[in-house]
């Protein structure tokens, strides 16, 4: 595997949370560890990019979990979900603010031959470099197609 700065971090703090024994913070951090040797093995390409994706994907199972255990009343179990979505933020990448991002939309759109909802959104998926969720930008991309 190559070890990309994201993934020295991951492997320094694993090692930190090892000696101190926080034990929630260790578990989130091998799990991750675990999602990344999976890709590895998958002979999928592991960049920094790469590992935003796994973060992400990891968030968003926190959110989903969640909102089950609302509806199930597991107040202990929101707040275990809730501890580990903090630690899996802190790895990400800081996120770009509304106004950055729409920014960055309206010039990819202005610049770019094809005005296709795909196109726009693959070239700001590659430009904003992981620091805002696809949900977001799918959601503003499509506002600026439309108002033009």
């Amino acid at each position: 595997m190559f070890d990309t700065g994201m993934i020295k971090k991951l492997k320094l703090d694993l090692i930190k949370y090892m000696k101190s024994k926080e034990l929630e913070k260790l578990n989130v951090v091998r799990g991750i560890l675990n999602e990344i040797n999976i890709r590895d093995m998958k002979n999928i390409k592991i960049d920094d990019n790469e590992v935003v994706k796994i973060l992400r994907a990891e968030l968003k199972k926190r959110k989903e979990s969640i909102e089950s255990f609302q509806k199930a009343g597991r107040n202990d179990l929101i707040e275990k979900e809730s501890n580990e979505m903090q630690i899996i933020q802190q790895y990400l990448p800081k996120e770009m603010s509304d106004e950055e991002l729409f920014s960055k939309i309206e010039r990819i759109y202005r610049e770019s031959d094809d005005k296709s909802f795909g196109a726009v959104m693959k070239a700001t998926v590659i430009a904003v470099n992981g620091q805002a969720d696809g949900k977001r930008i799918s959601q503003m991309v499509k506002k600026t197609i439309e108002s033009k």
